[in-house]
């Protein structure tokens, strides 16, 4: 009977330590089934970091300016006698373009020429007799003082009767004149315009922050909305400040005319090669994961999200420049961030 009891207790602990074993072993396989959908790989495309040469570039718009203008206009109230220039042709520099009423002038050139010849011939003899301690020196002196006077006199005619004929002041193209022969003119009337077009001035702003990226000699590419090919011009200068109301610089750039095919007064789109970066690291600006410390971004490593600070440079509107953090050959999670989490395990759905 004791044997009896014996062989069932050591049965029944048997059964016990058989029936342990399976229930510990169906609850390790739902804790690790469990651990298993609670890290699910996460989809996400990547990108493998290469040196790249990436150009920053900035467009404005412009406007064309002649190489040079001037409105042509009379200095004295006279009347236009002849017209020598004919609308939109080109005239040569110091060329006649109008001849005003000079009658009362010449007329008053010639009666003083006539009396300074006389006042000079009675100089001659007033100096031979002081000479001769024939007359005063106060009777000569006043002698001489009067041809010096009428001479003088001479001298403003002259520079009146220069100023009835208008000439062009350099060579260029004429435009529309608003005066007829037989008009009575005054310095306020705009006779025509004359503009030197065999070069334009490209005048233009770029914003302050880019204002030490250009320099006079370097070259901008701009084109018009009736010229379908682009056209290259030459920075000449830029004002020595910013302009504070709209924190931009203007600066002026010079193109060869040729054919004449560029209109002053026309607006240009100029585009601006502001600077270039060669073999530098650029990634995705959605790749970046801001914070209060900074910037970082996920890289794939070993099937696992790498969480990485970096710091950044320069940036354009799809990149930007990473200056420490990763090297070249690093493979970069671009998308799905919101799901990725330090050592997240990834699969890796596109790969640029």
């Amino acid at each position: 009977m004791k044997r009896a009891i014996i062989f069932i207790s050591i049965f029944l602990v048997i059964l016990l330590l058989v029936l342990f074993k399976i229930f510990s072993d169906k609850a390790r396989e739902k804790q690790s089934a469990a651990g298993v959908n609670a890290n699910p790989l996460v989809p996400v495309e990547a990108v493998i970091v290469r040196d790249t040469t990436v150009e920053f570039r900035f467009v404005t718009v412009g406007t064309i300016l002649a190489n040079e203008s001037v409105a042509i206009v009379s200095e004295i109230n006279r009347k236009v006698v002849t017209i020598h220039m004919k609308e939109g042709s080109l005239v040569e520099k110091d060329q006649l373009l109008f001849k005003l009423d000079d009658a009362d002038i010449v007329a008053r050139i010639n009666k003083l020429t006539v009396e300074e010849k006389l006042a000079s011939e009675n100089e001659v003899r007033e100096k031979a007799l002081l000479a001769k301690g024939g007359i005063s020196q106060e009777r000569y002196d006043m002698v001489s003082n009067r041809l010096n006077t009428l001479r003088a006199e001479i001298a403003v005619l002259r520079v009146d009767l220069s100023k009835t004929e208008i000439r062009a002041p350099f060579a260029g193209k004429i435009g529309l004149r608003s005066v007829s022969e037989g008009a009575l003119v005054n310095p306020g009337i705009i006779l025509a315009s004359l503009q030197d077009i065999s070069r334009v001035k490209i005048d233009f702003a770029i914003p302050e922050r880019y204002a030490g990226d250009l320099r006079a000699g370097e070259k901008v590419i701009f084109t018009t909305d009736y010229a379908p090919e682009p056209f290259t011009a030459t920075v000449e200068a830029l004002e020595p400040s910013i302009d504070l109301s709209t924190r931009t610089i203007r600066m002026r750039a010079i193109c060869e005319n040729r054919g004449g095919r560029l209109v002053p007064g026309a607006s240009v789109k100029v585009d601006l090669k502001l600077r270039s970066a060669e073999k530098s690291l650029f990634v995705p600006t959605s790749a970046l994961i801001p914070s209060v410390k900074g910037y970082s971004i996920f890289l794939s490593k070993s099937g696992r999200a790498v969480r990485v600070p970096v710091k950044t440079g320069l940036r354009n509107r799809e990149s930007v420049q990473v200056l420490d953090g990763i090297l070249p050959g690093d493979t970069l999670v671009v998308t799905n961030l919101l799901r990725v989490r330090k050592d997240s395990p990834l699969k890796i759905v596109k790969l640029k």
